[in-house]
């Protein structure tokens, strides 16, 4: 269908009703914008007002779509080309349409799939649940030695706290997400390891030095394992903190 030619025929047909672009626009209920863009053919007037333009044009829909008007031996022969014309441009817009759907899912697909990996792979450290099997936590005279047995992949970490009679160190156990994947096997045949008897070395640990990383600890000192945020024990009051001790592992004190 050639959309200059009918686009041609439009702006004709209107000049020979001595219509402007914007009286007929009006006439329609459309812009005058419309109007010019059928006109210079970068448009197609919509199935829906199609036959009203015709009725104010005093053209026929068949003349319309031929882009020209039709002597009466020469409807039948272009009417049944307008005809196939539009079926051809429909199938055309069906694969147009499914070309963009499949576009559109295949975008949508990479979109979650890249979600997906960076969840696993985003350099986000998650807590380590406790284990008495395979954390180990010793007072030796000023140091606090934790080791973590099982995954070197595991990384301690501390947060002190003093209240008036003594003082509280809190750790926790901290992977990298990306390593949780990887590591489901060698944690799981560590605690292996330890169900049946055997020892395994400790893959990774926390040395706190009392005199350099504790500053004003008192004589009394209890080690707590927890997954309680770091945060949430800084900000604590007495009553929060008494709730987070009940919540986590006495695993050394003195």
């Amino acid at each position: 269908m050639n959309q200059e030619k009918i686009g041609s025929f439009i702006a004709q047909c209107r000049k020979e009703k001595n219509l402007t672009q914007s009286q007929l626009a009006e006439k329609l209920n459309m812009s005058d914008k419309s109007v010019s863009k059928w006109e210079t053919g970068k448009g197609m007037p919509d199935s829906s007002i199609m036959i009203e333009l015709c009725n104010y044009l005093d053209i026929s829909a068949n003349e319309l779509l031929s882009g020209e008007h039709l002597r009466e031996d020469q409807y039948q022969e272009k009417a049944n080309e307008n005809i196939i014309n539009i079926a051809k441009e429909s199938d055309q817009n069906k694969k147009i349409k499914n070309r963009i759907i499949i576009v559109i899912i295949t975008i949508f697909l990479c979109l979650i799939i890249a979600v997906i990996l960076n969840n696993l792979y985003k350099s986000t450290k998650i807590n380590v649940d406790y284990d008495n099997r395979l954390v180990e936590c010793k007072i030796e005279n000023d140091n606090i030695v934790c080791s973590y047995n099982g995954s070197s992949l595991v990384t301690l970490c501390s947060q002190k706290v003093n209240t008036d009679e003594e003082t509280l160190i809190f750790i926790n156990g901290k992977m990298l997400l990306q390593n949780k994947i990887h590591s489901h096997f060698e944690t799981w045949d560590s605690m292996a390891q330890l169900n049946s008897g055997e020892t395994s070395n400790f893959n990774s640990g926390l040395i706190i030095d009392k005199n350099r990383d504790i500053i004003d600890c008192k004589e009394r000192i209890k080690v707590y394992y927890t997954n309680v945020s770091f945060n949430k024990i800084k900000n604590a009051n007495q009553n929060e903190l008494q709730e987070i001790i009940e919540h986590s592992h006495l695993i050394a004190e003195r």
